[in-house]
C-alpha cells in the first residue's frame, strides 16, 4: 500500500520549486523561499487549487455527460452546438450566469441570503480532500475519513433552511422546510448502511474498507445496503424521483426561488457536486474502490494512473445509473417520500446491519466462498 498522497505531492513538489529558486537566488531572499512555513502554505495552496479544479472539471463533464444521457433516453441528442458533441455547452451556460446580476429581495436577510448558497457549494468541495481515489494518489492520510465525509455532507440541510429562510418568501421557505424534512429522513437509514459496510470491513476508513474488498467487492454480500444507501442518496442529493424541495409545478422553483446569476450557479453547482461524491462513496463502499477483481490481466492494473482511470470509470458507471432512475421514474409526493423513509428504508437498514454482523459471525456467503479475513 503506497503511502503517497496528493498533499505529500504537492509538498514535494513546492518543497523541490523553492529550494531551486532558494539556491539560485542567494542570500536572505533564498533563505525566506527555504523558510519551512512559506513551503507549507504554498503546498496547501497547490493542494487546494488541484482539487478545486478536478472537482469543478468532473462537476462540469458530469453535467454534460447527464445532458447527452438524458437525450438518448429521450430519443434526441442533447446538446450538440458549442463545442464538439456540445462539451462546451456548460461553460457557454456558466458564463452566461455569471454575466448576470444577482438582486436580493428587499426584506431578505443580507447575511443569510449570501451565507446559504456560498457555505453550500464550499462543503460540498471540501468534502473531495478527504476521499481517496487511488491507492498513490489519495487526497489526504485522515484517520476516519468515512465518518468525516459524512458528516460536512450532512451540513447541507442547514444551509438550504438558511438559504430558504433568509430569502423571505414563503414559496422558498416551504421548499426549505421539505428539504430539511427530506434529509432528515433519509440520513437515517444512509448512516444505517454505512454501519453495515464498517461492521464488516472493521474499519471508518476509506482506505483500509477498499482494501477489506480484495477478495469481493461489497456489493455482493451487503446487496441490502447496497440498494437503501443508493435510495438514501438519490433522496439526499435531491435527485428525481425525490426532487420535491424543487418541484417546478408545485413551488416554483422551490428553496432557491429568489437565486439568479452566480448564486443559482452555486446551487445547480453544489447539487452535481454532491452527485459525484454520492457516486464515489457507492464505489468506495461497495465496488471496491480503485481495485478490479483478481481475474482481470495484469496489464489492465499495472499502468500509470491506473487506479485514477478504474476508479472514475466506475464512479461515471454509478451516476449513469443515476441518470437512468431520472428518466425512468416519475416525482413521488411528499407524504409518500417521507413515509417510505421512516417506515421503509429504517427497517430495511437495520435488516442490513443483522445480516451484516451475521456475515462476519459465519464468515462464509453463498457463492462468494469463505474469507478468514472477513471483519477486519
Amino acid at each position: 500500500m503506497s503511502s503517497a498522497t496528493l498533499y505529500s505531492v504537492s509538498f514535494a513538489l513546492v518543497h523541490d520549486v523553492l529550494f531551486a529558486l532558494g539556491r539560485a537566488v542567494g542570500g536572505p531572499v533564498g533563505a525566506a523561499l527555504r523558510n519551512s512555513g512559506l513551503i507549507t502554505g504554498l503546498a496547501l495552496l497547490v493542494f487546494a487549487g488541484i482539487l478545486l479544479i478536478a472537482s469543478l472539471l468532473n462537476t462540469i463533464v458530469l453535467i454534460w455527460y447527464e445532458r447527452k444521457l438524458l437525450g438518448r433516453f429521450m430519443d434526441r441528442r442533447g446538446a450538440m452546438h458549442v463545442g464538439y458533441a456540445g462539451l462546451l455547452q456548460n461553460f457557454a451556460d456558466g458564463l452566461k450566469l455569471f454575466r448576470k446580476n444577482t438582486v436580493r429581495p428587499r426584506e431578505a436577510d443580507g447575511l443569510g441570503f449570501y451565507f446559504g448558497p456560498t457555505a453550500y457549494v464550499v462543503t460540498s468541495i471540501v468534502i473531495f480532500g478527504v476521499l481517496p481515489i487511488s491507492s498513490g494518489w489519495n487526497a489526504g492520510a485522515l484517520p476516519l475519513t468515512l465518518l468525516l465525509a459524512l458528516t460536512i455532507f450532512s451540513f447541507a440541510p442547514l444551509f438550504i433552511f438558511v438559504s430558504a429562510w433568509s430569502s423571505n418568501n414563503k414559496y422558498s421557505l416551504m421548499g426549505g422546510l421539505r428539504s430539511a424534512a427530506q434529509m432528515i429522513a433519509y440520513e437515517v437509514p444512509l448512516l444505517l448502511a454505512v454501519v453495515a459496510v464498517v461492521v464488516v470491513a472493521g474499519s471508518f476508513d476509506l482506505t483500509t474498507i477498499v482494501y477489506e474488498q480484495q477478495n469481493y467487492w461489497f456489493w455482493g454480500p451487503l446487496v441490502v445496503a447496497l440498494i437503501v444507501f443508493v435510495a438514501a442518496m438519490l433522496a439526499e442529493m435531491e435527485r428525481i424521483p425525490f426532487d420535491l424541495p424543487e418541484a417546478e409545478a408545485e413551488l416554483v422553483e422551490g428553496w432557491n426561488t429568489e437565486y439568479g446569476g452566480m448564486l443559482f450557479a452555486f446551487f445547480m453547482l453544489a447539487d452535481y457536486l454532491r452527485a459525484l461524491v454520492g457516486s464515489i462513496l457507492v464505489v468506495l463502499l461497495f465496488l471496491g474502490g480503485w481495485t478490479l477483481p483478481t481475474w482481470v490481466p495484469s496489464a489492465a492494473t499495472s499502468f500509470p494512473l491506473a487506479g485514477i482511470l478504474w476508479f472514475m470509470v466506475k464512479t461515471y458507471i454509478v451516476f449513469g445509473l443515476f441518470v437512468w432512475v431520472r428518466a425512468s421514474l416519475p416525482r413521488v409526493r411528499t407524504d409518500q417520500l417521507l413515509r417510505v423513509g421512516w417506515n421503509r428504508m429504517i427497517p430495511l437498514a437495520l435488516l442490513s446491519v443483522f445480516l451484516a454482523a451475521a456475515l462476519v459471525t459465519v464468515r462464509c456467503v453463498p457463492v462468494f466462498g469463505c474469507v478468514p479475513s472477513l471483519g477486519g
